[in-house]
């Protein structure tokens, strides 16, 4: 599209959600684009936009992702006390109900395969990332816990993991900038094998996959992080930079 700030559709859930639409929204703001929300009520045919982001929020349904086996991990008592002190949205979400959403799931996987078909680039976030691995054929763990040990699951909107890249000259490198990288954390879910054409460009400690990228192509980014949330961060607003010049081109 000929516009001087790029179309970015941003997708959602029907109830729910807006304070990370708003965040994202900022972020594309930042970085020179225009911000469409779309969630399934909405969609109504193919997303007419520059770009794409696929963004964050409840757990993919079942029947649209394939379960990597997990280890059976005990865990003790006092990481358990201790996780729930150092972060205490880790313990809120254990007593909230998680919840599917199928409609959200079917109409991101239909503009997951338009985007890509038409070369659009697109920022996968969180579930978005999950989702877009998801998509192209790859498995997912539905939980980092056996993944952690006995350690303490990091969740917080805050910049408390330190990531390290997977590979040498990624296009996350490329967008970021030199490791270590700081980031937040708040699903507890992760891609496990990565899909077709896809490849792990970064990875935390705990071996937790953490970014994902095409290969030989810079319009596709996944981040198991919400980069919105980190704005005050220049590497971080580098990433929604780089969707805004893709799109641009």
């Amino acid at each position: 599209m000929a516009n001087s700030k790029p179309i970015i559709i941003v997708t959602g859930p029907d109830s729910g959600g807006l304070m990370a639409w708003w965040f994202t929204a900022l972020g594309v703001w930042l970085a020179g684009g225009k911000a469409v929300r779309m969630t399934p009520a909405r969609y109504k045919s193919k997303p007419h936009c520059d770009g794409l982001i696929i963004g964050g929020g409840s757990d993919i349904h079942p029947d649209n992702r394939t379960r990597a086996p997990l280890p059976r991990v005990k865990r003790s008592l006092a990481t358990r006390i201790k996780e729930a002190l150092l972060f205490p949205m880790e313990a809120m979400v254990r007593f909230t109900k998680g919840s599917y959403d199928k409609a959200r799931d079917e109409m991101e996987k239909d503009c997951i395969q338009y985007a890509l078909n038409e070369q659009i680039p697109i920022l996968g976030i969180c579930r978005g990332h999950q989702l877009l691995n998801a998509v192209l054929g790859g498995t997912m763990y539905t939980s980092t816990l056996p993944l952690l040990g006995d350690k303490p699951r990091i969740r917080s909107p805050f910049p408390r993991k330190t990531v390290v890249y997977a590979k040498e000259d990624s296009l996350l490198e490329e967008i970021v900038g030199d490791e270590p990288i700081k980031v937040n954390a708040i699903h507890s879910q992760a891609v496990a094998k990565p899909g077709k054409q896809l490849q792990v460009s970064a990875r935390e400690k705990a071996q937790i996959v953490q970014a994902i990228e095409l290969c030989d192509n810079d319009k596709v980014l996944g981040v198991q992080w919400h980069p919105e949330y980190l704005f005050y961060l220049q590497t971080q607003r580098n990433i929604f930079a780089w969707l805004i010049e893709e799109a641009r081109s």
